[in-house]
């Protein structure tokens, strides 16, 4: 096999890894020629995901200098249900919807723009890790290097092959319908979350919001169950449920793709690194409150890249500052506080007038959590009300 040598590898070409790549040539332009991102699939490459971005994903992207460039709708409006109780939020724009197809093809363009090596349908089979140095394995070559970063999802070969575990997973199915674009949801620029399956079990909700999918109108819609207590003994079928969901929305459940995937979620205490690897985006742990991923994994590519830069200038790769890092940046400590909230949240599910008097008070709780941490809601209107 043949060698490659690199100072730094990235496994896996989606935002978080692209992120790291486009932070570390921020950093100095010469980074370019020492990063080799591999990807196992080919640009554009369909990847299930909603394809929200909210405001803080954004504000990385700027930071990048990268403007949105690529078809995207605005959503405006966000409906949140919990059984008789509604509330609208609202903000212009509360959160952005692109096809990830099309968002990771045009990331990958610009981190080539600006001189990136990623060499597409190169999956890896392989990872070690020595003293010295690191190396991955494809097909058809070993690449070796100095430092790895783990960038290739919930289902990360990198962290299975060294043995890092698996952690805990959300559950999440996902479909496209065809949509009316003279909708609330395309002129109001609306999406709606509907947390009322927590009382049959679900941990999380179903969605609708729309989407713009090579060129075309479509409503995208799912059911999050993030499972953040996986013991418990009632399980819900979250097939039935998205079924029942599609018909009441008018839609036939048999006339539509519906696809699954897990999501791999953040929780405290858990090791982001060893020397001379580190874990980013769903590697290291996405959302396990409303399951988002996008703008987490911009943000795990700020850090890593920051951690990169200073290994390198030091001659140390042993990245124990990596974690603590990640706790304190200024989008992903949110993380720590979506952790808290999921318990809390789901946890009130065994107790159901909890979970009423929750949701009944969400307005004053909305509030006070804006007023005391703003950047956890960085919205243009901070406005949530019932209706």
């Amino acid at each position: 096999m043949r060698e490659f040598d690199a100072d730094v590898i990235i496994v896996g070409g989606g935002p978080a890894g692209l992120s790291t790549a486009l932070h570390l040539v921020q950093k100095r332009r010469s980074w370019a020629e020492r990063i080799l991102v591999l990807e196992k699939a080919s640009y554009p490459r369909e990847k299930l995901c909603g394809g929200g971005i909210t405001l803080p994903g954004l504000e990385v992207l700027k930071g990048l200098e990268l403007d949105l460039d690529i078809p995207h709708i605005n959503v405006r409006k966000v409906e949140l249900r919990y059984l008789q109780y509604r509330y609208l939020l609202q903000s212009d724009p509360a959160f952005v919807v692109v096809h990830r197809s099309e968002f990771d093809h045009w990331l990958a363009r610009e981190a080539r723009s600006r001189g990136v090596a990623i060499l597409e349908r190169e999956a890896v089979n392989q990872v070690g890790v020595t003293e010295m140095v690191v190396w991955v394995e494809t097909q058809t070559r070993r690449y070796r290097a100095k430092t790895l970063v783990a960038a290739d999802g919930s289902n990360s070969l990198v962290r299975r092959r060294l043995k890092w575990g698996q952690g805990q997973k959300a559950r999440l199915l996902e479909t496209l319908t065809p949509a009316d674009p003279q909708s609330a949801f395309f002129k109001q620029g609306l999406a709606r979350f509907d947390w009322s399956g927590m009382q049959q079990g679900l941990q999380g909700y179903i969605w609708d919001f729309p989407s713009l999918v090579n060129g075309q109108w479509m409503m995208n819609r799912g059911i999050f169950d993030s499972r953040v207590f996986a013991q418990r003994p009632h399980k819900p079928h979250l097939p039935t449920m998205l079924a029942q969901h599609l018909t009441r929305q008018g839609v036939a459940p048999n006339e539509v793709d519906v696809k699954g995937f897990p999501i791999h979620w953040w929780r405290p205490g858990k090791m982001l690194s060893r020397p001379r690897v580190l874990l980013v985006g769903d590697a290291a742990g996405a959302d396990p409150l409303f399951g988002e991923g996008i703008a987490f994994a911009l943000g795990y590519g700020e850090v890593a890249a920051d951690c990169l830069d200073a290994a390198f200038s030091a001659e140390d790769f042993r990245f124990e500052d990596y974690t603590a890092r990640v706790r304190e940046h200024w989008l992903l400590r949110q993380l720590q506080a979506r952790h808290a909230g999921a318990r809390l949240a789901f946890g009130s599910m065994r107790w159901p007038p909890l979970a009423r008097v929750m949701w009944r008070t969400a307005p004053w709780l909305f509030r006070a959590l804006v007023a005391v941490r703003p950047d956890y809601f960085p919205l243009t209107k901070k406005r949530m009300y019932r209706f």
